[in-house]
């Protein structure tokens, strides 16, 4: 997991915008996972970014040199604390999952979504005003609940995300060129 976060460009390129509406879909799967995880185990007080590994078994850690080293890693290369924490939670939950005699629930990967969503764009989103910004398009945050769902928003595969940027862009042109003409 660090090789893998440490290999993402944390900095927002021009993908993080062509691929914005993706991008805005792995958030909102990651928070329809997270949400599963919760509902499963319990509460947090912190959402969205957020040590589920903590809640699902308190008792299994990362050692703390990694996490150290790997929220260092992403501060210095984008700065942004929702990366350095969504970069740790990932490697805590690495950690747990990778434990021998760690039983979890059948649920879908919490983390997937959002490191692919890295993957496509770097840290490239704002937060304002209860949404997450994500230029073409705006996540709402709420709470966890809000996005309790069985049904997944998006596929992670490569070619479906670039197949949701290709339909949204084409959309949105059409509808730009209405509202010319």
């Amino acid at each position: 997991m660090v090789d893998r976060l440490k290999a993402i460009n944390w900095k927002p390129s021009g993908d993080t915008f062509e691929k914005g509406f993706s991008r805005a879909a792995l958030m909102q799967e990651y928070f329809r996972r997270a949400a599963l995880w919760l509902n499963a185990y319990g509460d947090t007080e912190w959402w969205p970014f957020i040590d589920l590994a903590k809640i699902v078994n308190p008792d299994v850690r990362a050692d703390h040199a990694v996490i150290a080293d790997i929220e260092g890693f992403i501060d210095d290369a984008c700065g942004w604390s929702y990366a350095v924490d969504s970069g740790a939670a990932a490697v805590q939950w690495a950690a747990l999952t990778s434990t021998p005699g760690v039983e979890l629930r059948p649920l879908p990967d919490p983390f997937e979504p959002e490191l692919r969503l890295y993957e496509r764009g770097g840290s490239g989103f704002f937060s304002a005003n209860g949404f997450l910004d994500f230029g073409p398009i705006m996540v709402p945050r709420g709470n966890w609940r809000m996005h309790l769902s069985p049904t997944p928003v998006v596929e992670l595969d490569t070619q479906a995300l670039d197949a949701v940027d290709a339909e949204a862009w084409a959309r949105f042109n059409r509808a730009k060129q209405n509202a010319a003409g």
